[in-house]
């Protein structure tokens, strides 16, 4: 831990929250990964040995406590009070990226795993059938990628592989789009009025399907910046 050498609350912040991935490994165990395979899954482009000196480093400073799973055999590691009250911060610092620091996404950053993962968080569950529900998704490749969310009531998990259920609905279209309609920067219907994104299902659950995801947390920020960057283009245009 780089320390700064000042008596101050924000000082002392950064310098436990500081290092490259120390917030990452956070917003992911704010969403429940509990193992260190899952956390290294969830973070890819980290290593092992710096995700397993974060984790020692987060635990040093109190945020994460270390724990035996059931069976003995491997580690579970959890946020404690401290960790947990980090979630205001790293939403606060997540909305202000998506007003301020957002743009268009280098191609190196669409990992359609990883969206598809972040979509499988954000379920609108009210508005869910009270039974399991598959949807699958077909990202446009080369090569292509498919994915199903397997829903049951208050649970869901992605498969790599057909789970051999019968599909509700398909969603179909590339990386970019599928990204760009989970952060909000492009509505759905958009998506499919430009042909960008397909959506098969039958007629009868047409209207209901869009409405099971709730998408990004941090959508409105996005749009907000949207709109920012949208409106300081025409006036620079004007000039």
């Amino acid at each position: 831990m780089q320390r700064y050498g000042q008596y101050c609350p924000l000082a002392r912040g950064a310098e436990v929250l500081g290092d490259r991935w120390t917030l990452l490994i956070i917003r992911e165990m704010l969403f429940g990964v509990q193992r260190f395979n899952e956390l290294e899954r969830f973070l890819p482009g980290i290593s092992r040995s710096v995700l397993a000196q974060r984790l020692r480093h987060l635990q040093r400073v109190g945020l994460v406590e270390r724990q035996a799973d059931a069976d003995g055999q491997r580690s579970l590691y959890r946020l404690t009070q401290a960790g947990r009250d980090l979630r205001p911060v790293v939403r606060a610092i997540g909305n202000w990226g998506a007003k301020w620091a957002f743009g268009d996404p280098d191609p190196a950053e669409l990992d359609p795993d990883l969206v598809v993962q972040w979509i499988s968080r954000h379920l609108a569950w009210e508005r869910l059938p009270a039974r399991r529900v598959v949807v699958q998704f077909a990202v446009t490749g080369p090569p292509v990628r498919r994915y199903w969310l397997v829903i049951q009531p208050e649970d869901v998990s992605v498969c790599m592989q057909d789970p051999g259920f019968d599909v509700d609905a398909v969603f179909r279209s590339d990386a970019r789009t599928l990204y760009l309609v989970y952060t909000g920067e492009l509505a759905l219907p958009d998506a499919q009025r430009s042909g960008r994104l397909e959506l098969d299902c039958a007629p009868a659950v047409r209207r209901q399907v869009p409405t099971w995801f709730a998408w990004s947390g941090f959508a409105p920020a996005v749009r907000e910046g949207v709109a920012r960057r949208a409106a300081t283009s025409r006036a620079a245009g004007r000039a």
